[in-house]
């Protein structure tokens, strides 16, 4: 009962502006964290809509969802997905992200990237017609990358410059602040 009252009283005081954090709140954070392009950002909201249509992402956190979709975002640059050249990339999304590499977020990358190559070339979905989209830089016909296990993926995480040498980073519990703009626009990439 003594829950509920405060619970209760929190509300009243912030008039039910609270939200429960989503995928695409994650990413907006992790994107800017480890540098975007439009297209960047339209393949892996792209990715994200795939995901949370499909229930056999349920067991993933968003935290986890949108981190697998910025890992696969950058692994396409030769289909004409561009990024910034962030400087330790990779261990900027670990740090902020607070994921386990090994349990959760190489297993989402590898599911993820299985299903990018399940829905690929599905024109009557509504997600893969609206991924179409000029403004959307097209996405959806980025033909997908053989798809990789959580192995590869949890290798390619813990590659040279992911690999922290400070343990104390992660016991910090480091993550994004609301000084990384959650509620700011994104503001403009470069190009």
């Amino acid at each position: 009962d003594n829950v509920k009252e405060v619970a209760h009283q929190i509300t009243k005081v912030l008039g039910f502006r609270m939200h429960t954090p989503t995928a695409y709140t994650f990413l907006r954070r992790y994107l800017r964290k480890v540098g975007w392009t439009q297209e960047s950002f339209s393949f892996a909201n792209y990715l994200i809509e795939l995901a949370v249509m499909n229930n056999g992402f349920s067991n993933y956190t968003p935290q986890a969802i949108a981190a697998a979709a910025t890992v696969l975002s950058r692994q396409y640059t030769l289909q004409g997905i561009g990024y910034q050249n962030i400087r330790c990339w990779k261990t900027k999304l670990l740090q902020c992200a607070c994921v386990d590499v090994a349990t959760e977020l190489a297993p989402c990358t590898a599911r993820l990237s299985r299903l990018h190559a399940a829905e690929h070339g599905r024109a009557y979905r509504f997600v893969n017609k609206k991924y179409m989209w000029r403004g959307l830089h097209v996405v959806a016909n980025i033909k997908p990358n053989p798809p990789a296990d959580a192995a590869h993926f949890a290798a390619y995480l813990s590659s040279e410059e992911a690999t922290i040498t400070d343990p104390k980073v992660f016991s910090k519990g480091l993550m994004c602040t609301p000084e990384d703009g959650l509620s700011q626009d994104m503001g403009s990439p470069r190009q």
